[in-house]
C-alpha cells in the first residue's frame, strides 16, 4: 500500500472521525443527564437492561453481521454489474429487511417480559424494578427497526466510500435524546421512559437524515420483496454465522450485564458508564479506522490484490496501536478523576465513582486488543469469510464465561471488567493467526517493533502523569479547577508521549502526517 492509499484511507477514517468526536461529546452530554436523573439506582439499571436488548440485536444483526456480509456483495457488484442491477438488488434488500425487522420488532414487544427474566434474573428480587426493565424494553424495541434500516443505508453509502454523512448520524441521535430529556425528565416521575422514547426518536433521525443522500446515488425505494435473488441469499448466507462472530464483544458484554445483575445494586450501570469512557477512545480512531476498511479491503480483494490487502492490514494495526496504546495507558493511570469530572453529580455519588472507576480501570487493558479485532475482522469478512470469526467467538465465549465467573467472587463487578480484557486478548491473537492461514505471512516485525516503541514511550508517560496528578490535592479543588487539572494533565501526558514518538518511532508519527501531505488538503473524503 503506497503513501496515496495510506492516505486516502486515514482522510475516509478522519472523515468518520471528525463527526465521531461531535457524537462522543455530546453522548458524554447525554450520559451526564443519565447519569444525573437515573444515577446508579434502580432506574439506571431496569434502563441499562431494557437498552441492551435492542441495542445488541442493533450490533448484531445491522452494524455488524449485516454491514459486514453486505459490503463485500456490494462491492463485488459495484465492480461487476451494471447501475440497474445495483440499485435493484439494493432496493430489494432494503424491503426485505423491512419485512424481516417489522416482524422482529413485534415479537420482541410481545416476548419481552421473558427476555429480560432471562437478562436480568438477578432483578427478580427486587420490587418493581422486573416490571420496569419491561416497559422500557417494549418503548425501545422499535428502535431495532430504525437502525438497522439506517445501517443499511450506512453500508450503501460507504460501499462508495462516503463516510461522514453515515458517521453524522449518531448526532442526531444524541441530539434527541437529549432534548427529550432536557424537555420532559424533570417533570416525569419516571424519568427512565423519558430516555427510552428519545432513543426511538433517535433511530428515526438516524434513517431519516441518510435518505436523501441514497436518492442522489441512484436508489429509488420502489417496494419489492424478493428472497430468492441471488445476492440477497449471499448475503443471508455470510450474515447467519456473521451474527455471532461479528457481535462476539457486544455478546460477551451484554453477558456481563446478565451477570452483574446479580452483584449490588448499581453494578449493571458502573459497567455502563465505564463501557461508555471506554468506548469514546475507540470511536475516535478505531471504530473509525474499521468502517473506513471493510470497504477498502473489499476492493482489493474483488481486485485480487492480497498483497495490498497485508500492506493495508500492517499499516492499520500500526497506526491503531500508536493511538489505543497511549489511551490504554491514560485510562488506567487516571480512571477515578475521569469518572468524578465526567459523572459525579446528581444522584451519581461517590460510590457510584468508585463503582465505575473499579470497571473503566481494568477495561482499559482491552483498548488495543478490542482495536486490533476491529481492524482483522474486516479482513475475513471481505474474503467472505464469516464462519472463522463465529468459531473463534464461540470459545472466546465460554472463556469469558468461565473467567467471569471466577474473577467476579474476589473482585465483584471489577472481574467482570477484566474478564472482557482478557478475552479481548485471546481474541484478537486467535484471530490473527487464523487470518495469516488465510492470506499469508503479514509483516509482524514492523507491527511488533511498532508496538513496543508504543508501549515504552506509553509507559514513560503513565509515571510521568502518575507522578504529576499526585503533587497535588485534586479532590480539594473546585470543580473548574479540577477540570482544568485533569485537562492539563491529560495535555502533558499526550505532549511526553508524541515527544518520546517524535525521538524513537518517528515512522508511525509520519503515517498520521500523510494526511497533511499535501500543499493544498482537499476536502475530506466522503464528506
Amino acid at each position: 500500500m503506497d503513501d496515496k492509499s495510506n492516505r486516502r484511507l486515514l482522510r475516509s477514517t478522519f472523515a468518520v472521525s471528525i463527526p465521531t468526536l461531535l457524537s462522543r461529546i455530546l453522548g458524554y452530554l447525554r450520559d451526564i443527564i443519565q447519569a444525573f436523573f437515573l444515577g446508579t439506582g434502580t432506574g439506571a439499571d431496569a434502563f441499562t437492561i431494557a437498552y441492551i436488548i435492542p441495542n445488541l440485536l442493533r450490533r448484531l444483526t445491522a452494524e455488524g453481521a449485516m454491514t459486514s456480509a453486505f459490503i463485500p456483495v456490494f462491492s463485488k457488484l459495484k465492480k461487476e454489474e451494471k447501475r440497474e442491477k445495483l440499485w435493484r438488488f439494493a432496493n430489494v434488500f432494503f424491503f426485505d429487511l423491512t419485512l424481516v425487522m417489522a416482524v422482529l420488532v413485534v415479537l420482541g414487544i410481545v416476548f419481552s417480559p421473558l427476555l429480560v427474566k432471562v437478562i436480568a434474573f438477578g432483578f427478580k428480587d427486587i420490587q418493581g424494578k422486573m416490571a420496569l426493565t419491561v416497559f422500557l424494553t417494549r418503548i425501545m424495541f422499535p428502535y431495532i427497526f430504525l437502525v438497522s434500516l439506517a445501517a443499511l443505508a450506512m453500508a450503501i453509502l460507504n460501499s462508495f466510500h462516503k463516510f461522514f454523512v453515515p458517521a453524522l448520524t449518531p448526532v442526531l441521535f444524541n441530539i434527541c435524546i437529549i432534548t427529550a430529556a432536557a424537555l420532559f425528565a424533570v417533570r416525569s416521575k419516571e424519568p427512565a421512559v423519558v430516555f427510552a422514547v428519545g432513543v426511538v426518536a433517535g433511530g428515526a433521525a438516524q434513517l431519516g437524515f441518510q435518505i436523501p443522500f441514497l436518492w442522489k446515488k441512484g436508489m429509488r425505494f420502489k417496494p419489492a420483496l424478493s428472497f430468492k435473488h441471488p445476492a440477497v441469499r449471499r448475503v443471508v448466507k455470510l450474515m447467519i454465522p456473521g451474527i455471532f462472530g461479528a457481535g462476539i464483544y457486544q455478546i460477551n458484554f451484554a453477558l456481563s450485564r446478565m451477570i452483574a445483575s446479580t452483584l449490588e445494586e448499581g453494578s449493571v450501570s458502573s459497567l455502563y458508564y465505564s463501557s461508555r469512557v471506554q468506548e469514546f477512545t475507540l470511536g475516535l480512531f478505531s471504530i473509525a479506522l474499521s468502517i473506513a476498511l471493510l470497504p477498502t479491503f473489499s476492493d482489493l480483494v474483488a481486485s485480487k490484490d492480497y498483497s495490498g490487502m497485508k500492506r493495508t492490514l500492517s499499516f492499520s494495526l500500526r497506526a491503531v496501536n500508536f493511538v489505543t496504546i497511549p489511551a490504554m495507558v491514560g485510562l488506567f493511570v487516571l480512571s477515578r478523576p475521569i469518572i468524578h469530572i465526567l459523572y459525579q453529580r446528581g444522584h451519581f455519588n461517590a460510590e457510584s465513582t468508585a463503582m465505575t472507576a473499579s470497571c473503566l480501570l481494568f477495561f482499559s487493558f482491552s483498548l488495543p486488543f478490542i482495536s486490533g479485532v476491529k481492524i482483522i475482522s474486516p479482513a475475513f469478512y471481505s474474503l467472505k469469510d464469516t464462519k472463522t470469526p463465529a468459531i473463534v467467538a464461540f470459545f472466546i465465549m465460554i472463556i469469558y464465561i468461565s473467567l467471569s465467573v471466577v474473577l467476579m467472587g474476589p473482585m465483584r463487578v471489577g472481574g467482570i471488567a477484566l474478564a472482557l480484557s482478557i478475552t479481548a486478548f485471546f481474541n484478537f491473537i486467535a484471530l490473527f493467526y487464523l487470518l495469516e492461514k488465510k492470506i499469508g505471512k503479514v509483516e509482524k516485525k514492523k507491527v511488533t517493533i511498532s508496538a513496543f516503541k508504543c508501549v515504552s514511550a506509553g509507559i514513560v508517560m503513565g509515571f510521568s502523569v502518575w507522578a504529576f496528578f499526585h503533587s497535588f490535592s485534586f479532590y480539594d479543588m473546585n470543580f473548574l479547577n479540577k477540570v482544568l487539572f485533569l485537562a492539563g494533565t491529560i495535555f502533558l501526558g499526550a505532549a511526553v508521549y508524541l515527544v518520546l514518538s517524535f525521538v524513537f518511532n518517528n515512522e508511525e508519527m509520519k503515517a498520521f502526517r500523510l494526511i497533511l501531505s499535501r500543499k493544498k488538503i482537499k476536502k475530506i473524503e466522503g464528506s
